[in-house]
């Protein structure tokens, strides 16, 4: 009789451990597949950022969005008209 109690205590502790293991993989499996709301700043082009409705200018008027520092820049005058060939 004492041998079939050590076999049932050896069962549970293997099932204890199996849940023990599957809750230690299944946990992080399930935080990875959890999906987050959907941001409506991933469809806004370059320069422009999400807003309630839709996309708007990072920058104010007369300024551009210089992606590698992040600072809104001024837009620079145009170059000068070519002069006229006579």
């Amino acid at each position: 009789m004492l041998a079939k109690t050590t076999a049932r205590q050896q069962i549970s502790r293997y099932l204890g451990i199996i849940a023990v293991a599957a809750a230690l993989v299944g946990a992080p499996l399930a935080a990875a597949l959890q999906t987050g709301p959907a941001t409506s700043h991933a469809q806004c082009p370059p320069g422009q950022t999400g807003v309630i409705y839709g996309c708007s200018p990072f920058c104010v008027a007369g300024k551009f969005l210089d992606t590698q520092t992040g600072l809104c820049m001024p837009v620079a005058p145009p170059p000068p008209a070519p002069a006229p060939r006579f």
